[in-house]
């Protein structure tokens, strides 16, 4: 949103200056000294995330290589169920599932801990943006009064032209949640950017379902008949108010014509997902012990659950929940997965 060097904050400044009075001069001087007052810590800090985070990338690249090997050598080894098994062997398999049981869950918290240190170097940014943009409207302002009718706001989307779509999703804090196009690509993303700025007012968390938004949807009454539950991730294509109805489109990334089915469905069998995870916007942590619908992990299937653990909230972000997803389970019980915050709802009352 703002020029990325010195230089280019300076010139539009310096042009200022000498068609401005004596006073105004002043009062861009200010803003200038804001700008790099602002600006000057944020690097520093941004580099020693990046940095930790390529430190866990390599530890977590040396620990997969390691499991790797480990996985190879107790394939090797003689079936549990094979008569020529010996009681060395299987204390051998025994010692060498739980060497790779503890890697999977090193791997596992490594991992998580590098998506928390983006999620704080993503903090950083829109935190540094939001004070940036409060510093640049009085002085978006005085340009306004110095060069009249016509003042085109340079601060607006200033060089999001050459970003690639990934960079732009980043800058501007879009992204996340399920493929809407290309891989990794939010779907406004296909669209040419804006030079200005939107003031369109975010959607209230209450609010329907949206053309384009995600949704829990029931296709089971559709598919199986009356009372049959089949929830699937689904994206809104339209409503339809005089029917209170919905269409629907399956959102099966799997699909090898690129677009899912389309279901009619009557309101009450579509569920709205979270439009975001950020405590900010509304979005209200569900309880232990709460039923929910979850879309289980590698699916676009929703499933019942209960809320084994709150999603954790960290720089006002919610996490992942920890689910036991019913009939789940096996003679050991049931295991407890973790699931994305925008990825469940509540489940329905009376079903």
């Amino acid at each position: 949103r703002a020029p990325t060097s010195g230089n280019a904050a300076a010139e539009p400044i310096e042009t200022a200056r000498t068609r401005g009075t004596m006073a105004n001069s002043i009062h861009v001087m200010t803003y200038l000294e804001k700008y790099v007052e602002l600006s000057s810590s944020l690097p520093v800090e941004l580099q020693r995330v990046v940095v930790t985070i390529k430190d866990l990338d390599e530890r977590l690249s040396a620990l997969k290589k390691e499991t790797d090997a480990k996985v190879e050598k107790c394939l090797a080894m003689p079936s549990a169920s094979s008569r020529q098994a010996s009681a060395g062997d299987m204390d051998a398999i025994n010692a060498a599932r739980r060497e790779i049981e503890r890697a999977h869950a090193d791997i596992n918290q490594l991992s998580t801990e590098k998506v928390r240190l983006a999620g704080i170097a993503m903090e950083m940014i829109q935190f540094n943006i939001a004070k940036l943009d409060k510093e640049l409207a009085p002085f978006s302002e005085e340009m306004k009064r110095l060069e009249g009718a016509g003042f085109e706001d340079e601060f607006g989307v200033e060089g999001m032209e050459g970003m690639d779509a990934v960079t732009m999703a980043f800058a501007m804090g879009e992204g996340g949640g399920f493929d809407d196009g290309a891989p990794g690509v939010p779907a406004q993303l296909h669209r040419a950017p804006s030079h200005k700025k939107s003031h369109k007012k975010k959607i209230p968390v209450n609010a329907p379902p949206q053309p384009g938004e995600r949704v829990a949807a029931n296709v089971g009454e559709v598919t199986a008949g009356e009372g049959a539950q089949e929830w699937i991730v689904a994206v809104v294509v339209q409503y339809i108010a005089e029917e209170r109805a919905y269409e629907v489109m399956d959102a099966d990334e799997d699909d090898p014509e690129g677009g899912g089915h389309v279901y009619h469905l009557p309101e009450h069998l579509v569920i709205p997902m979270p439009r975001s995870a950020s405590a900010r916007d509304g979005q209200v942590n569900l309880s232990r012990g709460t039923t929910v619908l979850a879309v289980y992990p590698a699916t676009t299937t929703f499933y019942r659950a209960v809320v084994v653990q709150q999603a954790q909230k960290i720089n006002g972000e919610f996490g992942e929940f920890l689910l036991e997803f019913e009939d789940d389970g096996d003679a050991d019980g049931l295991p407890q997965r973790p699931v994305p915050f925008m990825h469940v709802v509540r489940h329905p009352s009376g079903l």
